[in-house]
């Protein structure tokens, strides 16, 4: 909690928004834990196999890059959404963009795989661990077969970008060990496009500090 507090003060201070003074950090941090500690309990009714799928931090040599889609049907748009942390857990670069709705929830997990990519490509990062909770998406990306699909073209986008990289992987990982990337999709609901590096967004904060606790 305090290594998290200590990272969000200095983004934010090297962008100039308004900061706390550092001795309101050690209390802030305590605060965290306090309230981390006291929701502990509602995890007594989580099954064992739910509890043990965690956010996992990539090896030391590469980032892990976690993506995420969401549909808002009633807008008829959608939200991709892209954090990549290194083998710390701190965040390097995070996206939120809003798209117009594709034709399925599947096309939408798919358009964001590639702009996870693409994302990965724009900030130089060349060995990355990429995961995404849709396991369906993840082995067509996979597959070796030509898919004549309608997001067919996008698949093959996807592995045209494994060469930007010397080193990838793709996994499917289960939405308890996805849980930034997934609560961060709701946010393009209302915001069309932001982009953070070396932060998060304050509303998801929690989440990540979970995750973060949730290392050790």
């Amino acid at each position: 909690m305090t290594v998290s507090e200590v990272w969000q003060h200095r983004n934010r201070a090297r962008v100039g928004e308004s900061v706390v003074s550092l001795n309101m950090l050690p209390p802030k941090a305590s605060d965290a834990l306090r309230e981390f500690q006291q929701l502990r309990p509602n995890h007594i009714a989580i099954p064992r196999t739910a509890r043990a799928v965690k956010w996992k931090p990539p090896s030391a040599s590469c980032v892990k890059v976690n993506f995420n889609g969401a549909l808002f049907s009633q807008d008829r748009l959608a939200g991709i959404d892209v954090i990549i942390r290194n083998d710390q857990g701190l965040v390097m670069a995070a996206l939120s963009q809003q798209i117009p709705s594709p034709a399925s929830m599947e096309m939408v997990e798919v358009v964001a795989a590639r702009r996870t990519l693409m994302f990965a490509v724009e900030l130089g990062f060349n060995k990355v661990e990429v995961e995404g909770d849709s396991e369906s998406v993840v082995n067509a990306i996979l597959g070796d077969y030509m898919d004549n699909s309608y997001m067919g073209h996008v698949l093959q986008d996807i592995k045209f970008m494994f060469s930007s990289f010397s080193f990838i992987s793709i996994k499917h990982t289960h939405r308890e060990g996805n849980c930034v990337a997934h609560k961060l999709a709701r946010r393009a609901a209302n915001n069309p496009f932001f982009v953070w590096m070396e932060s998060i967004s304050s509303n998801i904060l929690d989440v990540y500090q979970l995750d973060i606790l949730r290392m050790q």
